[in-house]
């Protein structure tokens, strides 16, 4: 867990003083501060991504306890489990993230990371159904906390966006890739 004068870098982005005087920034600031964000847009996606994972896993292992199959059985699944055949929003109302995976220094301290880091997909055939509901809640609740910091995140991406916009349109700036 953070110390107690240590700052999450989302909470400090979704401070509104955050985006305050970008008008005033220079564009190497604009630019770093979007990309702070969109790095942590990307964490944060990450972590929602293997939190669901983990949620369809647990749910399938339960499943198959309830209905008799085998740990073989389970495992034949996964591609189907991991597969995600959910309806998608909307393209005009969702947001793809502008990286696929985090950077590999990734430092995530909120003392939840044993949900996606242990050992419990590695010891799901022989963990009491007990501790998967209750992993299964605590990963409910992980994925709900990161979708809303991601969603929350947007408007501050979408600022900074705004701005350089604003300052290529002036001709100020070239466009960034």
């Amino acid at each position: 867990m953070p110390g107690p004068n240590h700052q999450r870098r989302i909470d400090v982005m979704l401070d509104p003083t955050y985006v305050e005087g970008l008008s005033e920034r220079t564009l190497d600031e604009l630019w770093a501060l979007h990309e702070e964000c969109l790095d942590v847009e990307t964490e944060v996606s990450y972590i929602r991504r293997l939190a669901q994972a983990r949620i369809d896993i647990i749910d399938a292992e339960l499943d198959r306890r309830a209905n008799g199959g085998s740990v073989g059985d389970l495992l034949a699944m996964l591609p189907q489990i991991l597969s995600d055949d959910t309806p998608r929003p909307s393209p005009a109302t969702s947001r793809l993230s502008h990286k696929l995976a985090p950077s590999m220094a990734i430092e995530w301290r909120r003392g939840v990371e044993h949900l996606i880091t242990d050992t419990t997909l590695l010891n799901l055939p022989i963990l009491p159904d007990e501790e998967l509901r209750t992993t299964l809640a605590q990963l409910h609740q992980l994925e709900r906390e990161v979708s809303q910091q991601r969603q929350a995140l947007h408007p501050v991406i979408d600022l900074l966006e705004i701005e350089l916009a604003q300052r290529h349109k002036a001709g100020q700036v070239e466009p960034r890739r």
